[in-house]
């Protein structure tokens, strides 16, 4: 009987520490999405605020310096190369004014974002 209590609380431990680490995962996924949603989608409304979109990437790039190292033993890294190179071809594009790149590594970083997220939360597609 002991066994089966001590199963029992071991199983229960796991799906915590799954559901921790799943949330936290979505929240900082979440967190980024949101940021980068916030920047221009066209070329010419990068050229209107250069600043503040400079600002902007600067702060994704922080966050995800940060973000990338918790990511690095929770996500696969297919999908992880694949956000961080959008990552930083979004921070290149704004630091070299190249407006045009920056849209499309925007959307490259969303989608990326999106499917990272997909990855990570608990849903019986994740999970089978």
């Amino acid at each position: 009987m002991k066994s089966v209590i001590a199963a029992a609380v071991l199983f229960v431990c796991v799906i915590g520490l799954c559901l921790f680490l799943s949330t936290e995962t979505c929240r900082r996924i979440d967190d980024l999405s949101s940021m980068t949603e916030k920047l221009p989608t066209t070329a010419d409304l990068h050229t209107e605020d250069e600043i503040a979109v400079s600002a902007q990437a600067e702060a994704i790039a922080d966050y995800w310096a940060d973000a990338v190292r918790y990511f690095s033993y929770v996500c696969g890294y297919a999908v992880l190369n694949r956000a961080d190179e959008a990552v930083w071809d979004l921070y290149a594009a704004v630091r070299a004014k190249d407006y045009a790149a920056a849209v499309i590594a925007r959307y490259q970083m969303l989608d990326a974002l999106r499917r990272m997220r997909e990855l990570e939360g608990i849903s019986l597609s994740s999970v089978f």
